[in-house]
């Protein structure tokens, strides 16, 4: 009888444990849902305004037009800082991107860690695209810092004359209208910092569209779902910042010592009293090639970062992540042979729908560059996500660009960087 009972109590367990999980699949459904029609209003009701701004900045023949073309000293309004390490996917062309831009007048710094950087000869190639002292290459010049990237940063940033700084990583490719369109956010004087938001684009491998997919399912609806709430997110594969407003928090000397330097920027603007902004100008995060095992140790790392800023706000993302709770509700339901796996199943199914037309309707409404078939893997993604959000539960490890270091909160770097064989 006791052994009887014992059954009993475990099936009933069980049996909350699927209803609860069916449940957290159902919200999270209509939860992401809910997401994709935010994100289709966001980016019809402020592009617009937006790209109407960037044609009248960009428009010629006007007093107006020329007066906001370059400051009164006559020296450039944006100084553009590119860090460059290494070959990314499509790194000539990203280049080639930024050769014409409309708008506002504006410098390319291109700054290069090492003089024997094998992106250096393409660097070189699409110099003459550039008119006559409208880019410099600056190699070295900075005190080492725990955070590369940062270094770069401020070894530009010496070389920098524009007011705003627009800081684009080496694997964005833009649009003509892309840095007017960008700088309309600042015509509101409460705007510190300006966030572009990216797609993933060109993928021409399993590994590549899993990423791309990432970003499209995840990072692009839960960034718009952010700046909507008023929480500060800022993902910096494309991000403009007032030059005045970097030195007021310290320049970025300031985040030597944290490896998200772009969300620590954007937290430290809104402490001082500024708005951060979320564009709805598109930028092309361009992966055209990435091994499987490299899309998902990016994932983990990238979860490790969220993680270390708010462990409660890092929980609730998996709501957003809806099919692999329902998917944990059929197979405990089918296992333990309970009366739920008819329901269990129905939405299931109704989930991997969902979620194939979410992502097909941000594709479409972002106009990136993935393959249809690709959405028969969004199922498949959503499980590795599930997974790599896991990890930082365990691990605090960072593997990043040859380097292994050990976070703290706020993606503190808790270790001197130390060569690591990771791809990452």
């Amino acid at each position: 009888m006791s052994a009887m009972n014992s059954i009993g109590m475990s099936l009933h367990i069980v049996d909350i444990v699927v209803l609860v999980f069916m449940v957290l699949g159902a919200v999270g459904t209509a939860l992401t849902t809910a997401q994709v029609l935010l994100a289709a209003g966001f980016l019809f009701r402020r592009s617009g305004r937006a790209l109407a701004t960037a044609r009248g900045r960009g428009a010629s023949g006007t007093e107006e037009s020329g007066q906001r073309r370059e400051d009164k000293k006559g020296r450039p309004v944006v100084t553009i800082i590119k860090p460059v390490s290494g070959i990314e996917d499509g790194l000539e062309m990203n280049l080639e991107s930024f050769a014409h831009l409309e708008g506002p007048s504006y410098e390319l710094i291109i700054s290069v860690a090492d003089p024997d950087d094998p992106a250096l000869p393409i660097i070189d190639k699409v110099l003459p695209l550039f008119a006559k002292g409208m880019v410099r290459v600056v190699i070295g010049g900075a005190i080492r810092m725990d955070n590369p990237k940062v270094e770069r940063l401020a070894a530009a940033a010496r070389h920098a004359t524009g007011e705003l700084l627009l800081i684009s990583d080496s694997n964005v490719r833009v649009s003509n209208d892309y840095l007017a369109a960008t700088l309309a956010e600042f015509d509101d004087p409460r705007v510190g910092c300006a966030v572009n938001l990216f797609v993933g684009d060109g993928a021409a491998s399993l590994g590549a569209a899993l990423e791309c997919l990432y970003i499209m399912t995840f990072v692009v609806p839960g960034t718009i779902l952010a700046a909507c709430a008023g929480v500060t997110c800022v993902v910096g594969k494309s991000m403009a910042i007032s030059s005045r407003v970097l030195q007021e928090i310290g320049g970025f000397e300031a985040f030597a010592q944290v490896l998200a330097e772009d969300q620590s920027i954007g937290l430290a603007v809104a402490r001082a009293g500024y708005r951060v902004a979320l564009s709805p100008v598109l930028v092309h995060n361009v992966v055209q090639s990435r091994a499987i095992s490299g899309a998902v140790k990016r994932q983990v790392r990238w979860g490790k970062m969220r993680y270390s800023f708010s462990r409660f706000r890092y929980t609730g993302e998996f709501l957003c992540n809806p099919l692999p709770l329902l998917l944990v509700a059929s197979t405990l339901s089918a296992v333990a042979g309970l009366s739920p796996v008819s329901e269990c199943a129905l939405l299931t199914g109704s989930a991997v729908a969902a979620r194939i037309l979410q992502a097909g309707a941000l594709i479409h409404l972002t106009r990136a560059k993935l393959p249809r078939l690709s959405l028969l893997l969004v199922p498949v993604q959503d499980c590795i996500q599930a997974a790599t959000q896991l990890v930082p539960y365990f691990s605090h490890q960072i593997d990043w660009r040859g380097f292994r270091t050990r976070l703290g909160r706020g993606t503190q770097i808790l270790e001197p960087r130390r060569a690591a064989n990771s791809g990452t």
